[in-house]
């Protein structure tokens, strides 16, 4: 008996979370992804406030594996994904979408982790060797250094999608756009912008929340 109540309370305290997120709470647990997905397609935006809150805690425990990314920037650009990914989903092909998008983030953090730790390289040859200390293990470094074209394709596309016009960009913005379409990371933009770290990364940042704000319109 007690451990019914405690069971009760606990649904309870959940419901009540819930409700601060949702008008219903069991919208969130009665539909399926894919039902979800289908809704986004047709540009249900309350359909992915949904799905951003199912899949939030598997997207923080994935990117929790990388810790020298910054938690909101990747957690930014995870929705971007995931949003993509619902648009590119095909159910008859891929079955459920939880693990086709978990594997495309799971390329996509190994993309963002090679080109952090290629940036980390560059900066670590300005530093006496002994400051210098090996943060990987062999295996996670030869993992980072993968190509994964398939994520590559996906962002790319999704870039395309994006009208720089209506996203209101400034120069630079758009500039940083156009470099991050040919492939270039932000360490190449700051060598050919001769631009500094903050004022590359800021644009980043303001790039990433347009397109973010862009899709969730």
């Amino acid at each position: 008996m007690q451990h019914c109540r405690i069971k009760r309370k606990k649904r309870y305290s959940v419901d009540i979370l819930l409700l601060y997120i949702f008008e219903n709470p069991a919208d969130y647990h009665a539909e399926s992804d894919e039902s979800l997905v289908s809704k986004i397609n047709t540009g249900s935006e309350a359909a992915f406030e949904t799905l951003t809150a199912r899949l939030k805690p598997l997207i923080l425990h994935c990117s929790s594996r990388y810790p020298h990314l910054d938690k909101q920037e990747v957690y930014q650009d995870a929705l971007i994904l995931l949003y993509h990914s619902a648009l590119k989903f095909n159910e008859e092909k891929c079955g459920s979408f939880r693990p086709y998008y978990l594997k495309v983030l799971h390329y996509r953090l190994i993309d963002w982790a090679r080109k952090n730790r290629q940036y980390r390289l560059s900066i670590s040859m300005q530093q006496p060797i002994h400051e210098q200390v090996s943060e990987q293990t062999l295996e996670e470094t030869l993992s980072d250094l993968k190509p994964s074209p398939e994520s590559d394709s996906i962002y790319k596309e999704l870039w395309l999608l994006i009208n720089p016009v209506t996203l209101g960009l400034s120069p630079f913005e758009y500039k940083l756009l156009k470099h991050l379409l040919d492939g270039r990371d932000l360490v190449e933009v700051m060598e050919q912008e001769k631009k500094s770290e903050r004022v590359v990364r800021n644009a980043h940042a303001r790039l990433r929340r347009k397109v973010l704000s862009q899709l969730m319109r």
